[in-house]
């Protein structure tokens, strides 16, 4: 059961059209193989090994990017400030991740690559970075709707692991740290209520192409975590 976040002030127009569909990401994410896999311990752990240096490598420094780009776009002081600690998160985040898998990996015997360099991008990795850059280079519009689910879906997902999982699994403790906290959440309200403040100053067309970027954003989302399931590669 994937716990909702509530749906805030009044007016929240864009919460309350974005949230069935967000929900319904985070329940089919939640119930992924991946995730169950996660919850129990059965993951096999060469998609626990995609899954981190795909985010890590890849996939997190482009949405801190994309974060950073959109608090360029900003319409005043307080968005700029709100997308350029989202964007610095992310791309903390990214390293932070990065250098404690190595012990991760060390503590559960997983297979790391070999060599200094990163893995490349998996096919859905390199798809969702260039949706990122260039929704984010378009309009802060659609910059906002392309980075708000990854956000905002982070907390659904690791608040029902949270719940879900088995205390006693082999990633019980991967499951534990990868819950944000409270202070993220509260991130993630300010976030949410520039979303609104952002969709009530656009025109109608800006509108809608929010809502589309965050319906993509989404299904991107997804795609994510089934390429790390699937151990998605490139042919050749």
């Amino acid at each position: 059961m994937v716990i909702p976040i509530p749906a805030g002030p009044a007016g929240t127009a864009l919460r309350e059209e974005l949230g069935g569909f967000v929900a319904e990401g985070a329940r089919r994410i939640c119930t992924h193989p991946y995730y169950t896999g996660l919850c129990d311990g059965t993951l096999p752990g060469r998609s626990l090994v995609h899954f981190t240096l795909q985010d890590s490598c890849h996939l997190l420094p482009s949405y801190g990017r994309a974060q950073a780009r959109c608090s360029a776009l900003a319409r005043n002081g307080n968005q700029a400030r709100v997308l350029s600690r989202m964007a610095t998160s992310a791309l903390e985040d990214a390293e932070v991740r990065l250098d404690g898998f190595a012990k991760t990996a060390a503590r559960l015997g997983l297979p790391l690559p070999t060599g200094p360099a990163a893995p490349a991008p998996a096919p859905a990795t390199l798809a969702y970075a260039n949706f990122l850059t260039a929704a984010s280079s378009t309009s802060l519009a659609a910059g906002v709707g392309a980075v708000l689910p990854s956000a905002w879906l982070y907390m659904l997902v690791t608040d029902d692991l949270l719940v879900r999982h088995d205390p006693f699994s082999r990633y019980a403790e991967e499951v534990e740290k990868a819950h944000p906290g409270e202070f993220y959440r509260g991130m993630l309200g300010e976030f949410l209520d520039l979303a609104e403040e952002v969709a009530a100053g656009s025109s109608a067309a800006e509108r809608a192409e929010l809502v589309r970027h965050a319906e993509l954003a989404v299904r991107y989302e997804w795609a994510f975590v089934d390429a790390a399931w699937q151990l998605q590669s490139w042919p050749f």
